[in-house]
């Protein structure tokens, strides 16, 4: 927080480390707000873990939590798109020694499918990037680009924010990882969702020039996210169901982000642009504030979910504290969601362009949900968890933090220009041009302005509407979503299948010795493992699988564990990735 108002002041400008790990750093308006929101959330954080009751292993806990603090405020002050990348890769293997270390063996798989994800999705594509952009300059402060090398480099750029944020098609490890992960830990993760907004921001409005297209596709990517709020109804576990949640705010910056791409330069821009800022800050405080009243839940040695959560509506200040924040989350005027959905919507509104009227209009029908899932939660509660229970004794420190962060999702929703002084210089500074006042942004278009306030008032009255009806009756009026995702993955078994056949038929008799009326015994890879290779590009590859399979065997395996084996790699990957930029 230090270096951030240092940065909003008068910029910090220089390096650090020496030698051949010295980095170039340049704190401006734009890395000082993410920074600011990072160590906002990250101090909270560090002290709600003072007192709360958990069984870590506790030196790879602390290297792993301070290393992902470090590696992110890194990640943001960078002026090397190299080093950006070493931070990046250092920030994807600190956060898997963080879910590591705070995991049983059980959420190890999400661990292990966390890594290959980022790996394969966010460090491959950067390094493919690497050498494309010295043909423009390594500098994160703008340059030209070489036309040639554009359309590779778009494609390249896009994906490891995406990976970063959670947004899809790679938002799968967001709630996966939440439910695993102690809820004070959530928050931290929270934050590294924007860094990947900060990265978007950074490589498409300084690096590169601007391509419309590109924002559509930004814009459609947000809206699609969005739709996981529909699988929230479907979750009792709380910190899935919250993490739904988190996935469709993130997505809806990310629809205003590419919008704001599409109208650069323009007023509607700007809007959208200061709706996406203002939509991360208030998602990474509300969203926080949540998670750590969970943390009390869980406490109590229980596991936060519909009925747990009774303990804390036993008359309790946490009750209070989380329905303040849960009521940000769903958008309720003048609450927080509230304030940056109103530029949002207002900037969509005033576009007049039909493709993003279009996906505009999907995003507003699925802000009726927000609140419906809360309201669910509580009528869920009361109907069918008929269980007393006490009300717990949530130690002070805890209470304190989820107080404070309650309080400072209302205060800066209240107040919006409290932020005046860390989201004006990095508007500016993005946009390159003055930002007119707050009451001028949220005025910009009157009739724009009163359409977007009657319908985030409508969509909270028809969120608190669905919310009450039974849940057999809602997932009724949701089932042609749900039969969209059944579809889709009847057609992805399809595809598999037919592949396998395929192989199985066409491709194994040319490379392997097989008789043809044993081809129909053969239902995989491994049953025709056994039989002798017909080529000798094959043969090549055949004492790598028997090495594998002997130490497996001694190992007291029967088959060797492939999910164990890309987790190795990926590791061993990431670490010659470290030493290959350590030595460049």
């Amino acid at each position: 927080m230090i270096t951030a108002f240092y940065g909003l002041s008068g910029g910090i400008r220089g390096q650090v480390f020496n030698g051949i790990f010295r980095t170039q750093v340049n704190v401006d308006p734009l890395s000082a707000f993410f920074t600011f929101i990072l160590g906002l959330v990250g101090f909270l954080s560090s002290v709600y873990l003072l007192n709360y009751e958990m069984k870590p292993r506790h030196l790879t806990f602390a290297i792993a939590y301070n290393g992902t603090l470090l590696s992110a405020l890194l990640f943001l002050t960078t002026e090397n798109f190299e080093k950006m990348i070493l931070f990046y890769e250092l920030l994807a293997l600190l956060t898997f020694a963080l879910i590591l270390s705070t995991v049983v063996s059980g959420g190890r798989n999400t661990a292990r499918n966390y890594i290959v994800l980022t790996q394969l999705f966010g460090v491959v594509p950067l390094l493919i990037a690497l050498p494309l952009t010295h043909t423009a300059g390594s500098s994160l402060g703008g340059t030209g680009a070489n036309m040639a090398v554009l359309p590779v480099l778009y494609a390249l750029l896009l994906l490891p924010p995406l990976v970063r944020s959670g947004v899809f098609p790679f938002h799968t490890w967001v709630p996966r990882v939440y439910r695993r992960v102690p809820s004070p830990v959530v928050p931290v993760l929270i934050v590294l969702e924007g860094l990947g907004i900060y990265m978007m921001i950074r490589l498409f409005w300084f690096v590169l020039p601007f391509l419309r297209p590109l924002g559509y596709v930004i814009a459609f990517l947000g809206m699609t996210s969005a739709f996981s709020i529909l699988y929230s109804f479907s979750e009792i576990r709380l910190k899935r169901k919250f993490a739904y949640h988190s996935v469709m705010d993130v997505g809806l910056s990310y629809f205003a982000l590419g919008s704001a791409m599409v109208f650069h330069g323009s007023l509607t821009g700007r809007i959208l642009l200061i709706g996406a800022l203002f939509h991360t800050l208030y998602q990474s405080v509300y969203k926080s504030s949540i998670f750590f009243g969970l943390g009390a839940i869980e406490h109590y040695g229980e596991e936060p979910n519909v009925c747990s959560l009774r303990k804390l509506f036993k008359g309790h200040v946490m009750a209070f504290l989380m329905s303040i924040s849960a009521f940000s989350m769903a958008g309720l005027p003048p609450l927080a969601a509230f304030v940056s959905k109103w530029l949002i919507y207002q900037g969509a509104f005033m576009s007049g362009d039909t493709l993003v009227l279009m996906m505009f209009f999907a995003v507003a029908f699925l802000g009726l949900f927000p609140f419906a899932s809360v309201v669910q939660v509580r009528r869920l509660n009361r109907d069918l968890c008929k269980r007393e229970l006490g009300a717990g004794n949530v130690p002070l420190l805890l209470r304190g933090v989820v107080g404070t962060t309650a309080m400072l999702t209302v205060l800066l929703s209240v107040l919006p220009v409290l932020m005046g002084p860390i989201i004006v210089p990095a508007l500016s500074e993005i946009t390159g041009s003055p930002v007119p006042s707050f009451g001028a942004l949220f005025m910009a278009n009157v009739t724009a302005s009163v359409i977007a306030v009657l319908l985030l008032t409508g969509t909270a009255y028809l969120g608190m509407r669905i919310g009450r009806i039974p849940t057999d009756r809602a997932s009724e009026l949701l089932l042609i979503f749900y039969n969209i995702g059944d579809m889709l993955a009847l057609t992805r078994d399809f595809i598999l299948e037919t592949g396998r056949r395929a192989y199985v038929t066409c491709v194994l008799p040319v490379i392997k010795y097989i008789p043809r009326y044993e081809l129909p015994l053969i239902r995989d890879c491994d049953d025709a493992f056994d039989y002798p290779v017909r080529h000798i590009d094959e043969a090549m590859f055949m004492p790598i699988l028997r090495l594998i399979s002997g130490v497996s065997e001694r190992a007291g395996k029967g088959a060797p564990d492939m999910n164990a084996l890309m987790a190795v790699f990926a590791v061993v990957f990431a670490l010659l990735i470290i030493f290959l930029g350590v030595v460049m």
